[in-house]
């Protein structure tokens, strides 16, 4: 699993981690998700596969859910 929030998804998507995979990020960072190959999903938390991103402060409850949810699987 590789989990990423706030504006930490845009290093994953510059890691080629991202490429074809949707993924989400804080505002203003969008173009650095997609210029990585990301699939742009405008969502608090966006789960695909294995990856799981959040875009900020906000998604943090939602954020850590997700991740708990799929450390218990």
């Amino acid at each position: 699993m590789v989990a990423a929030i706030c504006i930490a998804p845009v290093i994953l998507a510059k890691a080629g981690i991202l490429q074809g995979v949707e993924a989400t990020v804080s505002p203003g960072m969008e173009g650095e998700l997609t210029a990585g190959g990301a699939i742009l999903v405008e969502q608090p938390v966006v789960v695909d596969g294995n990856i799981i991103t959040g875009w900020g402060p906000d998604a943090a409850v939602e954020f850590a859910q997700e991740v708990n949810k799929a450390l218990s699987q």
